[in-house]
């Protein structure tokens, strides 16, 4: 009963009562009595100081960062910078990057040429900017560093022979811009530890040719770039062949004899000539002429907004600052209005792998960005698949490699499924997906007993780029594109005739070829080597086309991975075998054994020892000489995993936790169905959960070991059935939340786990372990 209405029939009660001429005492005892039994709807107290709680997450560097794969890190989503030492040379390196600087060898008239027929990495690929160098006047003997989170920025002390200089960096968040100030202390001479900026251009080649240069022996090379003077603004002007140009401007603003702001921008007006000096000057005139607190103030606004749009604690602190690491990594690499990311995000150098790969870097990439509740920082790959899809699709995907396009169509399909957008879906997902169904029917053979089987196709990476009969990788992505498109299609009443085709393909298909180690390769081709790709299990994560409820659905998924796991020792398994391995898990609900892979993942040697993730958090493989941004990132997806699920139109609250975490909360993150989800679990029970409905949708919410759940709050009473033990049905409407609790006397609190002073600020270099060796390729200084 509502407090509402019991009020107003305690107030009947007393009028008739008074009518009657009843003692009033009699009357107010029966008014409390009533409104006594009547329960209050509660809300969640909110214990986050977030300052605190971020700082215990900031990586703090014990040991001077001696190169990019130490390096401390600043980014808004385009620019950025990797900042670490050359002491060789006696100097700290500010590596400046842009994401959409890139070659467009085969499309002169356009910024880029992705997409156009005949087109490879090389016509594309990313350029490096350059390094802004900070030269000491004295020895350098330390550097201390610390990147504060919560700020986004990153302060340090260069401790040299002749005393100290301190730094502060920041990338400010609406201005394509870098920030560097630098003050010098006094020594008790009176004398300053004096310091100089020397700019160091990018080698404006690609690369990979730089990486692997007996490849491409032919190459043609850029022109070099002119440095010159504009008044106060120094630019580095960047010609390239293909037409156009792109710009580096940089101004030293003294504030005093002994300190100073450095402002850099890069600007990539490319097709256009002579345009991005200008825009790069503009930038920098700007921030210059405005007051550094104002730039400050609204870059730190931007953050704490950002931050504070979600929230996740849990008791293992290593793995909970890992998880805000990827966070801050995830807007410093994207943004909405900027370019698709690829594997290196604003902090490139040279690699073999200068860009976007589509066979699981770009999938894994933009897993987190779902559950966190950062659609919007997902909004660039939206654009990736309207912009290059079609193009890419019929100039690179139609042939054996079309299930890596297929796979790209399903996180263009789950942003969407986040966002409880059904009409995009079936208005822009539905068109892209048939384009992909009919290619597929071109690749289909009736067997003998009038099965569809798939023609010989690839299984990324297996045996290089050899093809396969009936991969299971083609399989997989083939069901769940023809059932999503069937469920959307009968949703709208469209396209009838194609979905009874679909319904029938799917009947004819033949099943997922196993053997006695569970899902293979293809119809021929057992796992039969240690291998670092989970093609093969996608029908289970992330397409969910195998039931993890189903007994034996989870049985063969088990079998499947602890074989892949364990063959030949794991010798091939790279970082992303380990957090994908998690996922897996976490899918079948076996928290335990995904708990145990992650340790493996952030704590020992990955794979045997080829691939590293990095004291930074970035992670290498080639020996530490390539990064592949989407492995630490998907690592984030699975720690979110432990906590919440969504998969099977089910909300699945605390679905995968281990055995050892007793108590976890974390608050507004995001459901399929556009639903945000709140929790929090206390001596190993689920104490509360609040869901928000966004679009109005029902929702079924599954909780372990709840017999009942109780309305406790929200705004409006809110229809609940109970559909199964765990299971509740679940009505909002757009914009209406509801708390439940299996009982009413929970207060629902959201606070952070307390973690010992040895659990935090694990990341960043410590004491003693710097690398023994610099992991570059051998590649000569480039002069210019």
């Amino acid at each position: 009963m509502k407090t509402k209405l019991v009020s107003r029939f305690a107030v009947k009660v007393v009028a008739r009562r008074v009518k009657k001429s009843k003692p009033l005492s009699i009357v107010l005892l029966f008014v409390f009595a009533l409104l006594s039994c009547t329960q209050k709807t509660k809300t969640i107290e909110n214990n986050i100081n977030w300052p605190e709680f971020m700082a215990q997450h900031d990586l703090v560097w014990e040991e001077t960062p001696l190169q990019w794969n130490e390096g401390a890190f600043t980014g808004n989503g385009q620019v950025g910078m990797m900042i670490y030492a050359t002491m060789k040379d006696n100097r700290l390196d500010f590596h400046m990057g842009r994401q959409d600087v890139t070659d467009h060898r085969k499309a002169p008239n356009k910024k880029t040429s992705m997409g156009v027929k005949g087109a490879n990495l090389m016509d594309f690929s990313r350029l490096d900017i350059g390094r802004m160098y900070l030269r000491p006047a004295g020895k350098i003997q330390k550097i201390k560093v610390r990147q504060h989170l919560w700020n986004a920025e990153v302060r340090g002390t260069i401790i040299t022979d002749l005393g100290e200089l301190t730094f502060r960096a920041f990338t400010p968040y609406n201005r394509m811009l870098n920030v560097i100030e630098v003050s010098s202390t006094e020594k008790q001479d009176g004398k300053t530890a004096d310091y100089t900026w020397e700019w160091k251009a990018g080698n404006p080649i690609s690369p990979r040719a730089l990486a692997k240069p007996e490849s491409y022996p032919d190459i043609e090379l850029n022109p070099k770039p002119v440095v010159s003077k504009n008044g106060d603004l120094n630019v580095c002007v960047q010609t390239l062949n293909a037409g156009g140009d792109y710009a580096t401007v940089w101004k030293e603003v003294e504030s005093s004899e002994s300190a100073s702001t450095m402002y850099l921008s890069t600007a990539n007006e490319i097709p256009a000539s002579g345009k991005s000096e200008v825009v790069a000057g503009k930038t920098v005139n700007d921030a210059a002429s405005t007051t550094l607190t104002e730039v400050e103030k609204i870059h730190r606004d931007w953050w704490h907004s950002f931050f504070q749009k979600s929230f996740l604690s849990i008791p293992d602190g290593r793995m909970e600052s890992f998880y805000w690491i990827q966070l801050y990594k995830m807007a410093a690499c994207s943004r909405a209005d900027g370019p698709a990311l690829d594997l290196n995000g604003p902090f490139l150098k040279v690699t073999s792998w200068p860009g976007l790969w589509w066979n699981l870097n770009v999938q894994l990439t933009y897993w987190p960005f779902n559950t966190s509740n950062h659609l919007e920082l997902a909004e660039n790959y939206i654009k990736l698949i309207d912009d290059y899809g079609d193009a890419m699709l019929k100039n690179r995907f139609s042939g054996s490699t079309l299930g890596d396009y297929a796979w790209a169509l399903h996180n263009y399909w789950l942003i969407y499924s986040y966002k409880g957008d059904w009409e995009s879906i079936q208005n822009k997902w539905v068109p892209k997906a048939m384009d992909v169904a009919k290619i597929y029917e071109g690749k289909q053979i009736r067997n003998e007993n009038g099965k569809i089987e798939l023609i010989a196709m690839g299984s990324p990476e297996y045996k290089g780029f050899e093809k396969f009969e009936n991969t299971n990788y083609n399989l997989a992505i083939l069901r769940w594109l023809l059932n999503t498109l069937i469920e959307s299609n009968e949703k709208a009443g469209t396209n009838l005739a194609e979905v009874e085709k679909w319904k029938q393909t799917l009947e004819d298909l033949i099943p997922y070829p196993i053997d006695e180690n569970g899902l293979m390769i293809g119809s021929s081709q057992p796992v039969d080597m240690s291998h670092r790709h989970y093609s093969h299990l996608l029908a289970l994560y992330p397409l969910f086309q195998l039931d993890p409820d189903s007994p034996e659905d989870m049985a063969l998924v088990d079998k499947s991975v602890v074989h892949w796991h364990k063959i030949e020792d794991g010798k091939g398994l790279a970082g992303y075998s380990y957090t994908g391995a998690a996922s897996l898990y976490n899918a079948l609900g076996r928290g335990n054994d995904a708990y145990g892979i992650m340790q493996h993942f952030l704590t020992k040697q990955i794979g045997k020892g080829s691939a590293l993730l990095l004291p930074n958090t970035f992670y290498m493989e080639g020996w530490g000489r390539n990064p592949v941004i989407e492995t630490p990132l998907s690592g984030a997806a699975a720690i979110m995993e432990f906590l919440l699920q969504s998969w099977g139109n089910k909300i699945r609250i605390f679905p995968a936790v281990p055995d050892a975490w007793e108590e976890a909360s974390f608050n507004d993150l995001r459901a399929q169905g556009g639903f945000l989800v709140s929790a929090a679990r206390e001596n190993s029970k689920t104490t509360w959960v609040k869901i928000k409905s966004e679009v109005g949708h029902p929702c079924v919410l599954k909780v372990p070991g709840w017999n009942e759940a109780i309305q406790i709050g929200g705004n409006g009473k809110v229809r609940m059935t109970k559909i199964a033990d765990g299971e509740f049905e679940i009505a909002l409407a757009a914009g209406q939340e509801i708390i439940v609790a299996p009982s009413p006397e929970v207060q629902p609190q959201l606070k952070p786990v307390q973690h010992n002073v040895e659990e935090i600020n694990l990341y960043g270099v410590k004491k003693g372990m710097n690398y023994e060796e610099e992991m570059v390729y051998p590649v000569p200084e480039y002069e210019y």
